[in-house]
């Protein structure tokens, strides 16, 4: 469902950011160890920390809105 949203929004800010798509079933401690209960989660990362989260799915020019504020 994320999949052609992020698309989007990696063509917008790919020389800002770098998306990276986990799969939470293969890779359950990531999972655990950001605290991921629900898909889509998207956990924002600045200098290797997490700085920032969204649950559920929003759509992308708000997506790339909001994320050229946190980038």
């Amino acid at each position: 469902m994320m999949v052609p949203i992020l698309e989007q929004v990696n063509v917008q800010l790919k020389d800002r950011l770098r998306i990276v798509k986990i799969d939470t079933e293969k890779y359950t401690d990531l999972a655990t160890q950001y605290k991921i209960a629900s898909l889509p989660t998207l956990v924002l990362f600045k200098q290797g920390q997490p700085v920032d989260r969204i649950e559920g799915v929003m759509q992308a020019p708000q997506l790339v809105q909001y994320l050229q504020t946190k980038v």
